[in-house]
C-alpha cells in the first residue's frame, strides 16, 4: 500500500512539473534561459523545484478593473507627444541626452513633466517629518502607496495622523504591500478602517503561512495630498530607516518631495494601482464621478526642473524598466555613480556598464557591508571580481545603504524605488523618476562623496581572499537569482 502511494506520489509530481514546463512555454513567453534553468530545477528535485516555481516562478494573474484612467492617461499622452517631441528638438540645451528624452517619450510613454519644486531626502527622519507635517494640513484627499508599513512606532505614527484627518472628513485611501507588509498585523489599520479610511493590500496571499503569490509585488512607495504634494523614492515606513535597528545602522536613503505638474502624474499611478486591487465598487464610481476633485488645475511655471517618471510591471507587455536603465547607461560620456543595496544585473546592463568602463567612462557603484537578506548579498558579491576585472570602482558602505540613485556625468540623475536587479526589472512593480536638472544632480554627487568617508574600496586582493565556502554561495546564489 505504502509503495502504490509513493508511486502515486511521484506520477502526480511529475505531472504537476510537465504542465508548469508547458505552461511556461506556451503561455509566458520567458527567455528560453529562464525556462531551461526552471525545467532543470523541476527534474532534479521535482517537489522542491514544484514549490519553489509556485513562490518565485510566477505571480497572480494581472487583470484591469478600470478603464476610464487608462483612457485618460492615453488622451494626455497623444495631447500632448508630438508638442513635447517639437519643442525638444529645438531645444539644443538638451543635446547630447534627447535621444533618451525621446526613448521614454516613444518607448515607456512617459512625458516631460514639471516640478516646481523637489525636495531631497537622505535620512528618513527629514522625510518622514514633512510627510506627517503635510498630512496635518490635507483638507481633501490623502493617497498612500507603500511595499512596506511596520506595525512599530514610525507605522503607528503614521496610522494615527491618517486616522485623524479620516476623522476630520479627508478623503483617505491606503495601499500596502501584502509581501513586503508580510510580518505587520492587521489590527494597525483597524482604527483608519473605523474613522472611514479605505485600506486594501496588493494581491494578498491566499494563504497567510505559505503565499503563492511572491511575485509581483508593488515595490513603489507613493504619496500624493490634496493632488498638490507627492512624495516618491526608497523610503518605506519603519523603525530600521531611523537608524533604530542597530544591526542596519546607520541606513541611508533617497527620497524626494515634489509640487507642480509632476504631481498629476504620481496622482494618476496611485489610482490605477489602487483600482486594479480594490473590491468596493462605490469607489470606483466614486474616482470616476470625482475625477478632476483628484487633479487640481495649477498654473504651470517656466522654471521648472523638469523630469520624466517611468512606471513598470508585470502588467506590461514590456520591460520598461530593464531597457530605460540600459538606455540610461548608453548616454553617459564622462561618468556613471551609482547606489544601490541589491546588486544583480543581467547580462545586458552588466555588459552595458562594463562597456562604459573600458571606454574611458568613470563607472562607480557603491554597495552596502550590512546584508538585510544573505542570499541577496551573496549574489550582489558574487558580481565584485569582475566588475573590478572592469576597471570599475567598487565601494562598501559601512552601514545600510537602501538609496536607488544613478548620476550621469554629473548632469542628470534617478532616483525611485528600482534597485539594480532581475526583480526590480522584470517581476515588481516600480517607479523611477530620471531628473534633467543640474541641481538635483550636483546633490546626489555631494551625497555620494559624503557616503564615501564611510566606504571602503574594495580591490581584487578581498576576491582573493574569499573563503572556499564564501566563493561557492556566490556561484549557487547567483544562479538561483535569475530565477527569483
Amino acid at each position: 500500500m505504502l509503495a502504490w502511494m509513493i508511486a502515486l506520489s511521484l506520477l502526480v509530481i511529475q505531472v504537476l512539473n510537465l504542465w508548469t514546463i508547458l505552461r511556461m512555454i506556451f503561455k509566458r513567453k520567458d527567455e528560453p534561459i529562464y525556462i531551461i534553468a526552471w525545467t532543470m530545477i523541476m527534474t532534479f528535485i521535482p517537489f522542491i523545484g514544484f514549490l519553489l516555481y509556485l513562490l518565485f516562478g510566477h505571480g497572480p494573474i494581472m487583470r484591469k478593473k478600470l478603464t476610464f484612467l487608462d483612457e485618460m492617461e492615453e488622451q494626455e499622452y497623444a495631447a500632448s507627444v508630438e508638442r513635447q517631441l517639437r519643442k525638444l528638438t529645438n531645444q539644443q540645451i538638451h543635446f547630447p541626452y534627447l535621444s533618451f528624452i525621446k526613448f521614454n517619450l516613444n518607448y515607456n510613454k512617459s512625458l516631460v513633466v514639471g516640478a516646481k519644486t523637489l525636495t531631497y531626502f537622505s535620512e528618513a527622519k527629514d522625510k518622514y517629518e514633512a510627510l506627517l507635517r503635510d498630512i496635518s494640513q490635507a483638507t481633501d484627499s490623502i493617497h498612500v502607496l507603500y511595499f512596506i508599513i511596520r506595525g512599530d512606532e514610525s507605522g503607528e505614527a503614521l496610522l494615527q495622523a491618517l486616522t485623524k484627518k479620516a476623522r476630520e472628513g479627508v478623503k483617505v485611501r491606503l495601499v500596502y504591500d501584502d509581501g513586503g507588509s508580510f510580518m505587520t498585523p492587521t489590527s494597525l489599520f483597524k482604527p483608519l478602517k473605523e474613522a472611514g479610511g479605505i485600506v486594501v493590500k496588493h494581491y494578498p496571499a491566499k494563504l497567510k503561512i505559505f503565499t503563492l503569490n511572491w511575485n509581483y509585488r508593488n515595490h513603489r512607495k507613493i504619496v500624493v495630498i490634496d493632488g498638490k504634494v507627492g512624495y516618491f523614492g526608497g523610503m518605506n515606513i519603519g523603525d530600521e530607516y531611523l537608524s533604530k535597528n542597530p544591526k542596519f545602522s546607520p541606513w541611508r536613503d533617497a527620497h524626494v518631495r515634489v509640487t507642480g505638474e509632476v504631481v498629476h502624474s504620481l496622482q494618476l499611478r496611485f489610482l490605477k494601482d489602487y483600482t486594479a486591487v480594490i473590491e468596493q465598487v462605490s469607489d470606483l464610481e466614486e474616482i470616476k464621478s470625482e475625477i478632476l476633485r483628484y487633479f487640481p488645475k495649477e498654473e504651470i511655471e517656466d522654471a521648472q526642473i523638469e523630469l520624466q517618471l517611468v512606471y513598470d510591471g508585470p502588467d506590461q507587455e514590456r520591460d520598461h524598466m530593464r531597457a530605460t536603465y540600459i538606455k540610461w547607461l548608453t548616454i553617459a560620456k564622462k561618468s556613471i555613480w551609482i547606489q544601490s543595496p541589491y546588486f544583480i544585473p543581467d547580462s545586458e546592463f552588466l555588459h552595458g556598464l562594463k562597456i562604459a568602463s573600458h571606454s574611458g567612462i568613470d563607472v562607480k557603484i557603491m554597495i552596502p557591508v550590512i546584508p538585510d537578506n544573505h542570499f541577496v548579498h551573496r549574489a550582489t558579491t558574487s558580481y565584485i571580481k569582475e566588475l573590478l576585472e572592469a576597471n570599475i570602482e567598487v565601494y562598501f558602505y559601512e552601514g545600510f545603504l537602501h538609496a536607488k540613485t544613478m548620476v550621469i556625468d554629473g548632469r542628470l540623475a534617478t532616483i525611485g524605488s528600482v534597485n539594480m536587479d532581475v526583480r526590480s526589472f522584470s517581476i515588481n512593480f516600480e517607479l523611477a523618476a530620471f531628473i534633467y536638472h543640474e541641481s538635483v544632480a550636483k546633490r546626489l554627487i555631494e551625497q555620494f562623496k559624503e557616503d564615501q568617508k564611510r566606504c571602503r574600496l574594495l580591490d581584487l586582493t578581498d576576491e582573493e581572499n574569499k573563503s572556499w565556502w564564501m566563493k561557492t554561495e556566490e556561484s549557487v546564489y547567483r544562479l538561483l537569482s535569475m530565477l527569483m
